[in-house]
């Protein structure tokens, strides 16, 4: 490590003495100034993890049928701004992780899995949000996961192991982003404090405050902040949308438009602001689809807030919504009834009734695979099936796949009774998923506002970072802050 370091530090030391002596520097080949020279005041970078194209079709239906609402992200953002798709591969995988994935968007370089911010050389690479705060803009850090996972702590960080959590936190510490709102106190507090998983004696919430910081634990809290803000609301992620106590913890959209307000006040240099649905991703690795289309309809909600400053501010605000990589293989298909027979008169289509169905469960699988333990007798599957998931059936495949614990295939296996129950939601509605897994399905992005013009077609993911970093170095000609390196 202290070698990394080493060669971190002489990176960006010469990378920020370019950046002062000669600003197009970091400018390559596939980052060309084309267009404006004007760079947005403010920019939002809206990821759902793990969301693919059907995700986000599944929850425009819902929207549709059950709320007989538009979607944001497709009514809006898409048929106002452009349109483009993604590949994510890595550079050791075909498919990836979301490090590897939130590199190549931050930094616009392969990666090997796991990493946060290097490259797979092993060079670190300065992200496009390290240049925004050269620039003077306020940063923002938003997620519904724990504030150091992997997403997020792309865009600043530089780490060859995205579980190397404490590095991540110190280097919040060092950076300082103007907000920081998710889950994952635990690596704030202590070693020895109640709901710490630290493993030295740092009292990181003790420093941020000394730095200035505004702490916050509930809704309530980030509602009355002001000035720089370290929002915790978790020890260790955020609850799913359907879960949530809604008048304790803050969502998404909550937590945005709480963004908004605290980024924009008497600021003059404007902002970029990071901003995640997990939950997305976490719903499709446990094949629950009522809970992903509950997570991405806030997410939207979100989006939409966005949506609101940009016609307030249409020539200097800049809008993304992408995603990381697909997660789940999600899609609405035909299905047998049961597995007696593939005739005809044993298929069965989806119609709006099977996505109606969705809005009637309350709970998460997560939740429901708590209630039912890791070996659910027959008498509490039964229980579980009246209370929760009324006028659902569940096959007798599914139920003895319930009792025994295993593995559904060799693509399903994340948490076997979790993804069993996703089974009978699947059986009776029939929204399917390949794999419990991440894929390498093209994601897309969704962009609005001055410079949204440049992410029109069908791009690698390291094309995409690097074009956004692109638009970061329009039109700056004045010396820049050096970026601190990572300890």
């Amino acid at each position: 490590m202290p070698h990394f370091c080493y060669r971190l530090r002489a990176y960006l030391g010469i990378v920020c003495a370019l950046t002062v002596l000669c600003p197009n520097a970091l400018v390559s080949a596939g980052q060309a100034n084309n267009g404006s020279d004007t760079t947005p005041k403010y920019i939002f970078f809206f990821l759902s993890d793990g969301a693919g194209i059907t995700h986000m079709e599944l929850t425009r239906q819902y929207n549709r049928i059950v709320h007989n609402e538009d979607l944001t992200i497709s009514d809006r953002i898409i048929k106002q701004g452009t349109f483009g798709l993604m590949t994510t591969h890595v550079a050791d995988s075909l498919s990836t992780d979301s490090a590897a994935a939130a590199t190549a968007l931050a930094v616009g370089c392969k990666a090997n899995l796991g990493a946060l911010g290097v490259c797979a050389d092993g060079t670190p690479a300065v992200s496009a949000m390290e240049m925004a705060r050269t620039r003077g803009m306020r940063l923002g850090l938003i997620t519904n996961s724990t504030i150091y996972d992997a997403s997020p702590a792309a865009f600043i960080c530089h780490v060859p192991n995205r579980r190397d959590y404490s590095a991540i936190v110190n280097r919040y510490l060092e950076l300082e982003p103007y907000l920081l709102l998710g889950g994952g106190r635990d690596q704030f507090l202590a070693k020895g404090k109640p709901g710490s998983k630290r493993t030295d004696d740092l009292d990181v919430l003790a420093k941020f405050a000394s730095k200035g910081y505004t702490y916050v634990a509930d809704k309530h809290g980030l509602e009355q902040a002001r000035g720089k803000v370290l929002g915790l609301f978790s020890d260790s992620d955020m609850s799913f949308e359907i879960d949530r106590d809604k008048e304790r913890e803050p969502s998404v959209y909550d937590m945005t438009r709480a963004a908004i307000r605290l980024l924009q006040e008497n600021n003059p240099n404007g902002f970029f602001v990071f901003i995640e649905n997990e939950n997305t991703d976490s719903a499709s690795h446990l094949s629950d689809a009522a809970s992903m289309v509950r997570d991405y309809r806030e997410f939207d909600r979100a989006v939409g807030l966005a949506y609101e400053f940009y016609q307030r501010h249409p020539k200097e605000t800049l809008i993304i919504v992408t995603s990381d990589h697909e997660t789940g293989g999600l899609g609405i298909t035909l299905g047998l009834k049961d597995l007696s027979s593939a005739r005809a008169e044993n298929q069965i289509a989806a119609t709006t009734e099977d996505i109606k169905k969705l809005a009637s469960i309350p709970i998460s699988l997560k939740r429901a695979g708590e209630i039912l333990g890791r070996k659910p007798e027959e008498a509490a599957i039964d229980r579980l099936m009246q209370e929760y998931f009324k006028g659902f059936t569940l096959s007798p495949d599914i139920k003895a796949a319930l009792l025994a614990g295993k593995p559904l295939s060799r693509t399903i296996f994340t948490a076997p009774t979790i993804n069993a129950l996703g089974l009978m939601v699947a059986n009776n509605t029939q929204i399917y998923w390949q794999t419990s897994t991440h894929t390498n399905h093209p994601v897309f992005i969704a962009a609005l506002g001055p410079g949204s013009e440049k992410f029109k077609g069908y791009f690698d993911n390291v094309d995409f970072g690097k074009t956004l970093k692109g638009i970061l170095h329009r039109g700056n000609t004045a010396p820049v802050a050096a970026i601190k390196p990572q300890h």
